[in-house]
């Protein structure tokens, strides 16, 4: 694998935000509209002022499904627009084949969606007064996330090859993650066992200044290599699926 494909993906990544920095803006006002209406839902829900609620964690947790989100809807669309421009088939006939070149790709996305998180959560962090203690060993908390996320992506990916239109099932599993991620703010012995649970509360505890939790750091790490696998598998197997019938670059 060349470095100059991961120069090319990242290349790629600042010409979009060059060209389409109005829509990069307008995406982010929308995800802190959104938490803001989140605090004024919980606030009427359980009719308690905010200064009650754990806010550096709600943020924090918001910023893991940001960080969630931003991967795999944006992975799982760029394979949708491939296949639109008719480029996915000059994918698949480059260097090491269209499996590396999407591997590639996927790690540039997840950087970049690590990146827009962040952006977020600085954003939100100025304009909303919230105060973050990090720990020392935050970042360990993001690296423990990182595989089961890139195993998530991988997953939506391969529907993306096979099915090409999955919107709507975006929308459907952002309904489902953000609630489950932000119940993740009452931490329960039994939550260590829920998929991406181990790595999102090692984050929350990393930015709201908790201690280190080894084990949960390892079962975060077991459970991230167990799904990335799985992504892998999954993409290899619809890949190997559109070529025997025939519609790689076709709907």
């Amino acid at each position: 694998m060349s470095r100059f494909q991961w120069l090319a993906e990242v290349r790629l990544m600042l010409e979009h935000y060059r060209l389409y920095w109005l829509n990069f803006l307008s995406g982010m006002l929308a995800d802190v509209l959104f938490f803001y209406a989140i605090l004024i839902g919980l606030k009427s829900v359980t009719k308690t002022s905010l200064s009650d609620l754990d806010l550096g964690s709600l943020l924090a947790l918001y910023g893991v499904s940001e960080f969630a989100g931003a991967l795999w809807r944006t992975f799982a669309l760029n394979i949708l627009n491939e296949s639109m421009l008719g480029t996915i088939e000059h994918l698949s006939l480059a260097r090491g084949g269209l499996l590396t070149q999407l591997t590639v790709r996927a790690f540039v996305l997840g950087l970049n969606g690590g990146l827009y998180a962040a952006a977020v959560l600085l954003v939100l962090y100025w304009v909303s007064g919230i105060s973050f203690q990090p720990s020392w060993w935050w970042p360990l908390g993001v690296l423990a996330f990182f595989p089961i996320n890139l195993g998530l992506a991988f997953l939506m990916g391969s529907l993306g090859l096979l099915f090409r239109r999955v919107d709507n099932l975006f929308i459907v599993l952002n309904f489902i993650l953000l609630p489950y991620f932000l119940s993740l703010t009452q931490w329960q012995p039994y939550m260590a066992y829920l998929p991406f649970a181990p790595g999102a509360h090692l984050v929350r505890l990393g930015l709201t200044g908790g201690e280190f939790d080894r084990e949960i750091f390892l079962l975060a790490l077991l459970q991230g290599l167990l799904l990335f696998a799985l992504g892998l598998w999954a993409m290899a197997y619809m890949y190997r699926l559109v070529r025997r019938r025939g519609i790689l670059g076709r709907f």
